[in-house]
């Protein structure tokens, strides 16, 4: 470990909700070639939203899970999404099969990691038309800019 990550943990340590520190270290990570701890750094920054998927290394396809019911994973082009890699080692260890992952051999498996960047791009007012409430609840407006063009 080199002084500047021990810099960066020392920061994190004493503040662990300090984002900026946390997008600089992420960016070192990066820097180190260290992607998979830069984009797990950046999901706790809340940067990015960090989701896992289980791939089938053959052709690409990722699992969609299976059903208690079904013997086979079910493979497609989007598959199912985890947040969290302790979900994904969970949703593996309850498979009976310990030969395969479903049917597929283990050395055809990989987990890949998908970063999505956080992007906030707009801001919508929100009022309650004339201060008054339905029999369902209030009568909710959200303002859009250009909504007849926003639909297209």
């Amino acid at each position: 470990m080199t002084a500047d990550e021990r810099g960066f943990l020392a920061t994190l340590d004493t503040n662990p909700n300090d984002h900026t520190a946390r997008a600089a270290y992420a960016d070192w990570l990066d820097e180190q070639g260290r992607r998979y701890e830069a984009a797990i750094e950046r999901g706790r920054a809340g940067l990015s939203e960090v989701y896992f998927k289980i791939r089938r290394k053959s052709d690409g396809l990722f699992s969609e899970g299976r059903s208690p019911s079904q013997s086979r994973v079910r493979w497609s082009a989007k598959g199912k999404t985890w947040r969290r890699m302790n979900d994904v080692r969970a949703h593996m260890l309850n498979l009976k099969d310990g030969k395969s992952y479903g049917g597929t051999p283990w050395n055809d498996i990989e987990v890949v990691l998908h970063e999505v960047r956080v992007v906030f791009t707009a801001a919508l007012p929100v009022s309650v038309a004339n201060g008054t409430l339905s029999s369902r609840g209030a009568n909710v407006i959200i303002t859009e800019p250009n909504a007849d063009h926003a639909e297209g």
